[in-house]
């Protein structure tokens, strides 16, 4: 689980009340996903439902638990619901001095993300982004518009320097390679994201396995697991949502969950 603190920044958006009626059963998932990884039959149950249940995890950010609050907000990330996202800047704005970030970068990114690489990556030396780093510049290359190209270029220059054997060093060395996609086409949801991962060394694909983890409650996104074998201490594992468009595909998060 990702958990970093980070100064605040956001607007305010008005707070809406759930129904009660499933909120005690979208808590006792909540309680059960101890890890994503460990637990994507949790996850996969979240994210089905979790559109039609968003008040639910909207005002399990406010928990009184920590856990459960950080776990509704991945869930909220995964979804890239746009209500939950919007009322997670509300969260994060209510946090006098700092605030904790958990989850994946979803897509479209907002003025919001790109007032937090000002803030919080562009001025600090790139060997401290750490994962959330990571996660940015895949959202920036995976979003294509002219401002996410822009600042993407601007994250690799500052890059530029950062070893290869560290997280931001592979995962800027991966797009020098190869860039993403912004259409892809397949039945086999598992399978495109595995033919099109940009960000897995062309070496590691014999190595990598994919599967399906869920779809959401409409069908339009999707989860994907994707698991590199290396051998014993030198494995790794991503998290991947595709969004329908049309009858292809576009990525919508891609989150490294775990490296052995």
């Amino acid at each position: 689980m990702l958990l970093l603190l980070f100064s605040v920044f956001g607007e305010r958006v008005t707070f809406c009340r759930p129904h009660g009626k499933t909120l005690q059963n979208t808590r006792k998932l909540l309680v059960a996903m101890d890890d994503v990884k460990n637990d994507s039959d949790k996850l996969a149950v979240l994210f089905n439902a979790g559109d039609q249940r968003i008040q639910d995890l909207i005002r399990a950010l406010d928990d009184g638990d920590n856990d459960i609050s950080l776990r509704a907000q991945i869930v909220i990330r995964y979804l890239g619901n746009r209500e939950g996202m919007k009322h997670l800047v509300e969260w994060y704005s209510k946090r006098p001095t700092e605030y904790s970030i958990a989850g994946p970068v979803p897509l479209p990114l907002t003025d919001w993300d790109y007032e937090f690489i000002e803030r919080n990556l562009m001025p600090k030396p790139p060997e401290t982004w750490r994962e959330i780093g990571v996660r940015y510049i895949y959202a920036l290359a995976i979003d294509g518009s002219e401002r996410s190209k822009k600042a993407l270029d601007s994250l690799l220059n500052k890059g530029a320097s950062v070893k290869e054997n560290t997280t931001i060093g592979l995962a800027i060395k991966q797009l020098q390679i190869a860039r993403p996609k912004m259409l892809m086409s397949g039945k086999d949801a598992a399978k495109v994201v595995l033919e099109n991962a940009f960000f897995i060394y062309p070496a590691d694909r014999k190595r990598t396995k994919s599967r399906l983890v869920a779809f959401n409650g409409t069908k339009d996104k999707v989860l994907v697991e994707l698991y590199i074998n290396r051998g014993q201490l030198a494995e790794e594992w991503y998290h991947v949502v595709m969004s329908k468009v049309g009858r292809g595909w576009k990525f919508y998060s891609i989150t490294p969950v775990s490296v052995s």
